[in-house]
């Protein structure tokens, strides 16, 4: 994609919107035209990635036309956490013409706001920021940028949603744990996350099973992340990840459910401290461990001939199976599973894995449709249906955005 071919799709001053999604290493995004199509839907300019290597940031976009541009920057000798969207901002602006009109971003812990998007101010992020204890690797992430646009752009609106706040209506015996009543009071309790992943996956399923998304759904993100939520009505009723993103199932370097007794053995009779046993919880465990150091990977492990990556596989399909019966039982009963995120999207092996093993709930696999990847991936008839449905985080960041400005800009109070 050439520079004049992106500044043509630019309609006027302030046409485009970025979506931020902020890693350790690299920063995805998305842009999309400032004003919503006739039916109110963002309208996609294209996505890319800022990744950083050693000595530059590396620029990689691609319209929606499928056209791919790539450039190449300098680190900076010095900087805060954010920085490298200065050089981000400026080539969107060369390249559409026009300043930023508007940001919107993900933000993992939201506590226990129930609106999904907000506008944010300086309490905002005060409050946010606070939560930093229960996300200690993401949250800092998800906040830098805001910090930077809000102190080198302070006039550009800024929009923050939550991947909690999805999971708002969790009945009260979800969210709780068996720990004295002043410690659930004071906000131990089970939040959930990839809210934003279940909300697109929540409104897209009734243009692949109507009947299903008026019932009983569990939906799968599969990723380096991993969790589930089950769905009734579209509206979460259970989810596997809890207080923080650790808890249930297997991820890449992730343990999943663990028997607390283990950490407190680790501390008493390792002598772990704090800070080991946080890089080992995150960086050490899950798919990665298991696999003896192979690869936190999915495609890697599956590639493998190893006889550990295989149980690392195996370990992860048996932990999201024995999830999709517990949340059946929540449920009572199951209409149709939903599979999306990296794995979910891309493994047809681990794809399979999992709904064999829901045979039992009545889910009949159509192995070619699966290879296929779907979107329906059960059989006609299937008592239970199965799809495969990619989710769209970004999109759903860019509706509330939206609609957020759109209402602002009306005279209607903030969220």
């Amino acid at each position: 994609m050439t520079a004049e071919a992106l500044h043509d799709t630019a309609q006027g001053p302030g046409d485009a919107l970025l979506v931020l999604n902020a890693g350790s290493s690299s920063i995805k995004f998305s842009l999309y035209r400032a004003t919503p199509d006739v039916q109110g839907e963002p309208v996609l300019r294209g996505q890319g990635s800022l990744e950083q290597r050693p000595g530059q940031w590396r620029l990689a976009f691609v319209d929606a036309s499928g056209n791919a541009q790539h450039e190449q920057w300098p680190l900076p000798e010095e900087g805060a956490p954010g920085d490298s969207l200065e050089p981000l901002v400026a080539w969107i602006e060369r390249h559409t013409g026009a300043p930023l009109a508007a940001a919107g971003h993900r933000i993992v812990h939201g506590g226990s706001r129930q609106a999904v998007a907000a506008r944010v101010d300086g309490a905002l992020l005060d409050e946010l920021q606070a939560l930093t204890p229960i996300a200690p690797l993401h949250q800092p992430l998800c906040l830098a940028p805001v910090r930077f646009l809000a102190r080198r752009h302070p006039q550009l609106p800024q929009v923050a949603c939550f991947d909690t706040a999805f999971h708002h209506t969790l009945d009260a015996l979800e969210c709780h744990y068996g720990l004295p009543r002043h410690l659930t009071d004071e906000g131990v309790r089970r939040y959930g996350f990839h809210g934003l992943s279940y909300e697109y996956i929540a409104g897209a399923l009734p243009g692949y099973d109507a009947e299903a998304a008026r019932g009983r759904t569990i939906v799968a993100h599969l990723g380096n992340g991993a969790s589930l939520c089950a769905l009734h009505k579209g509206r979460s009723r259970a989810t596997s990840m809890g207080f923080t993103t650790l808890d249930g199932l297997l991820m890449g370097s992730r343990p999943g459910h663990l028997d607390p007794g283990i950490l407190l053995y680790l501390l008493r009779e390792r002598g772990l401290s704090v800070q080991a046993l946080e890089h080992l919880l995150y960086h050490e465990c899950g798919l990665l461990g298991v696999s003896g150091g192979i690869s936190g990977d999915m495609r890697e492990l599956l590639a493998s001939d190893s006889s550990a990556a295989r149980e690392a596989v195996a370990l992860y399909v048996h932990n999201v199976v024995r999830e999709i019966g517990a949340f059946s039982a929540v449920l009572g009963g199951l209409d149709a599973v939903v599979l999306t995120g990296g794995i979910g999207e891309h493994a047809a092996a681990v794809r399979a894995g999992i709904l064999r093993g829901c045979a039992w709930l009545g889910v009949q696999l159509d192995e070619q449709a699966n290879e296929a990847a779907g979107p329906r991936l059960s059989r006609p008839g299937s008592p239970v249906s199965a799809w495969m449905i990619p989710t769209d985080e970004d999109r759903v960041i860019a509706r509330h955005t939206l609609k957020l400005l759109r209402g602002n800009a009306r005279g209607q109070p903030p969220q």
